[in-house]
């Protein structure tokens, strides 16, 4: 585990998506969790970094990348898994996914394995406060229920947008569930002028 700021860590074993800690008074929290084949070496580095307990896990989206390996590692700690409302829906089978890939990943088999037994839904239309100090907002465009989450001026932003050249850009088109929702979505997130974005992939970098 390597630590990004004091009480920030990133889960270096989380594989295809990026996951990162958070020591917040109390309570630890896992942010997003990688792909289902990573689950065994994410639990073991969560082990090894010796945090009293895991308390919760807050995804930011359905992605396979994200939240796959969240039913190991609830499992193993009985933390309380977090996602928003529209995307649990998806994720449940309730929902059609809204893009052709993840139709596909769908079918494949992909979207919802393992399934994680229980889930606390976050709205779709306001911030929660999740953790004291830890803020979901939603964050739709990519998926309907994306959120991000706020902590000490770090935006934790997992697919609402990458980073470039100290710029907050989208994903291509074809991984965009909704336009016009995404380009709010990227909008608000730069408005809020994070010290510091930890994207769901590439590095923590810091805005232009």
């Amino acid at each position: 585990m390597r630590e990004v700021i004091p009480s920030l860590y990133r889960v270096e074993s989380a594989r295809a998506g990026n996951a990162y800690l958070i020591e917040a008074g109390d309570r630890s929290v896992l942010v997003d969790s990688g792909l289902p084949s990573g689950a065994r070496r994410v639990v073991a580095e969560l082990a090894a970094a010796r945090i009293p307990r895991l308390t919760d896990i807050v995804l930011t989206h359905y992605d396979p990348d994200h939240v796959g390996a969240a039913a190991a590692v609830q499992r193993e700690t009985g933390a309380r898994v977090w996602l928003g409302e529209a995307d649990v829906r998806i994720l449940r089978g309730e929902a059609e996914p809204p893009t052709r890939v993840r139709r596909w990943m769908r079918n494949a088999g992909w979207l919802g394995r393992p399934a994680i037994p229980a889930l606390v839904e976050l709205p779709d239309a306001v911030e929660t406060e999740v953790v004291p100090g830890l803020v979901a907002v939603p964050a739709p465009g990519h998926t309907p229920g994306h959120h991000a989450f706020l902590w000490r001026g770090v935006a934790f932003i997992g697919d609402a947008a990458r980073v470039s050249h100290g710029r907050l850009v989208h994903f291509p088109g074809f991984l965009i569930s909704d336009r016009t929702a995404a380009d709010a979505t990227l909008g608000a997130l730069a408005a809020r002028r994070p010290r510091l974005v930890c994207p769901g992939h590439g590095a923590p970098a810091r805005l232009a």
